[in-house]
């Protein structure tokens, strides 16, 4: 017999005995089925989120968003910090005429969180006070309306652009909600827009206020500072380079910017998103390796799982053994045919791993906010998660196979 024929015997024997003991067969190879299962649903879902993570960085600039934040003096400026203005709307002013390479500028006024009122009822959402230029920064799709304009600003008008969430929540029987009036801190808004919920259509997407996008809310910056602040202080400034070439030059316009209008004193820093990027790539290889590592781990006990079982079948077929080997069999065929059947296990059990992990990705799907952006079928990770399956098996019936082989035909034709 020729090494292929050995192989393709040993394959048929093996699915004849996996076949006559189902029950055994099933068992054994239900921590390979879990273990594969669990593998390429758990990549599958970290990349579906890590996705989300990803697109909600490019929508909100990317590498191209620059954020200015205040910070104390250095401890040479300390003495003469008071000098400063801080961080005001004249900064904005002077960023705006002033640095030629800044697609979009807007400052942040943060109201954090508030309480909304409305039609009788109460809903805690974030408010922030913005001008038209934070929407050429983040990516915001208008359900109806329209997004606050310069005059808005100009008139501190008493408008506001609402997320889902208060949509929603504080309007249940209405789709359109512009037109309707709110309530914070006692103050009167009139709605102007209204913005498409970014939750998924699965089990949750009605409840849009489960993802913190949803739950924005905008007014005019000077509508906020007036109303609330009682200054022109602003919280940060976010700007948007034109392109990722000018972004060193954008940064020195701003710090020559801002020096001016803060009298000399650096307290200010400017942020990039580089940091971002590499932790957002950081968290998708940790999250990968780690869930994946979970997954191994559980392989490998499936792989002890099937070293167990074909022991046990090596045990219960040693008179077989020894006629096989009385009537010719050579060593190397018992050898091939219990590796042969371990691997016959191991495979059957990847198959059906693969089966139920679309399945979990299918239900993950449905069941997690934004989670269309699951694959359910992710390539890679089935590759993986096949080829890792098969080589246990391929491992763990190494020494019950050696152990058949080895076994001499005489000893094993007077066990009882």
């Amino acid at each position: 017999m020729n090494p292929i024929a050995d192989v393709y015997t040993g394959a048929s024997n093996g699915l004849r005995e996996v076949w006559s003991n189902k029950v055994r067969s099933l068992l054994s190879m239900s921590g390979i089925i879990l273990g594969v299962a669990a593998l390429v649903a758990m990549v599958g879902i970290v990349q579906g989120m890590l996705g989300n993570l990803r697109a909600s960085f490019e929508s909100s600039g990317g590498v191209l968003r620059l954020e200015v934040h205040p910070r104390e003096a250095p401890e040479s400026q300390q003495h003469i910090a008071g000098i400063s203005p801080g961080m005001t709307w004249r900064d904005i002013v002077a960023i705006e005429k002033a640095v030629s390479l800044a697609a979009n500028t807007t400052p942040i006024v943060d109201m954090s969180w508030e309480r909304f009122v409305a039609n009788g009822r109460r809903e805690g959402a974030i408010l922030h006070g913005v001008t038209p230029g934070f929407f050429g920064i983040y990516t915001k799709d208008l359900k109806y309306g329209r997004l606050i304009s310069d005059y808005d600003v100009g008139a501190k008008s008493p408008v506001i652009v609402v997320g889902s969430h208060i949509a929603n929540d504080l309007f249940p029987e209405q789709t359109n909600v512009i037109g309707e009036q709110v309530r914070v801190r006692g103050q009167v808004y009139t709605i102007i827009g209204q913005i498409k919920s970014t939750a998924s259509s699965g089990f949750g997407g009605g409840r849009s206020g489960w993802n913190r996008e949803d739950r924005l809310n905008y007014i005019p910056a000077t509508t906020a500072m007036s109303r609330y602040k009682g200054d022109d202080e602003v919280d940060r400034i976010e700007i948007l380079a034109l392109n990722v070439e000018t972004v060193p030059d954008l940064i020195e316009q701003i710090e020559n910017t801002l020096t001016q209008t803060h009298r000399g004193i650096q307290d200010f820093e400017i942020r990039t998103q580089d940091e971002q990027m590499a932790e957002l790539k950081k968290l998708e290889n940790s999250f990968t390796f780690s869930l994946g590592g979970i997954a191994g781990i559980s392989l490998l006990v499936g792989g002890i799982g099937i070293m167990n079982v074909m022991l046990a079948s090596v045990s219960e077929r040693i008179r077989e053994i020894g006629v096989r080997k009385a009537i010719g069999a050579r060593s190397h065929d018992i050898f091939i045919q219990f590796l042969a059947e371990a691997v016959v296990i191991s495979v059957l059990g990847g198959l059906l791993g693969l089966v139920a992990s679309v399945g979990l990705l299918s239900v993950a799907r449905d069941l997690i906010p934004q989670g269309e952006a699951i694959n359910i079928v992710p390539v890679t990770a089935m590759l993986y998660g096949f080829l890792f399956s098969s080589l246990i098996g391929l491992a763990s019936g190494i020494y019950p196979a050696l152990r058949a082989s080895r076994l001499d035909p005489i000893d094993a034709l007077r066990y009882e």
